[in-house]
């Protein structure tokens, strides 16, 4: 019995390709939702509710949002409770808001700053979303897993951000 290469299982690559071209087609509907949405904040909701709907092991998505210099809860689907407003600083979630790429921690439980957030098991990502108009705001994916983002996940993330 000969031993196979991971990479010479078709089935994995075939895999690959439909997670990608998935992640594609959410992008573009996300897309959509924006350009039709009637305002950024309606937005913002919509294109929460749409990557929660279209990814299951996302377990929340929220999404906080500058009310003067703190960051308030603007809209989440699913998310363990927490607090409903933070500080511009000192806390992770805001530290990630004021970054300038999609941040990603494997394993939340590991930092007791983000179990104060709510967030004792898992994983999350958070994406700063920054507007023209000088609106900003930060996009929460919260997962019951650990390690649960790629960086294909980062990229999705990145891409829903801009079109924000």
């Amino acid at each position: 019995m000969a031993l196979t290469r991971e990479d010479d299982k078709p089935w994995k690559t075939d895999l690959a390709r439909k997670s990608a071209q998935r992640r594609e087609q959410v992008v573009h509907e996300v897309e959509e939702v924006i350009k039709k949405a009637s305002s950024f904040e309606d937005a913002l909701k919509q294109a929460a509710e749409l990557l929660k709907k279209r990814f299951a092991r996302f377990s929340a998505v929220s999404v906080y949002v500058a009310d003067g210099e703190d960051l308030a809860l603007h809209t989440t689907v699913d998310r363990p409770s927490g607090p409903d407003r933070l500080g511009a600083g000192g806390n992770p979630l805001a530290d990630a808001a004021h970054g300038t790429g999609v941040i990603s921690v494997s394993d939340v439980s590991a930092s007791p700053a983000w179990v104060e957030l709510g967030l004792t098991v898992g994983s999350v990502m958070v994406a700063p979303i920054r507007t023209e108009a000088g609106l900003w705001a930060a996009l929460e994916v919260w997962s019951d897993f650990r390690d649960a983002f790629t960086s294909q996940d980062v990229k999705l993330a990145e891409k829903v951000t801009a079109a924000l």
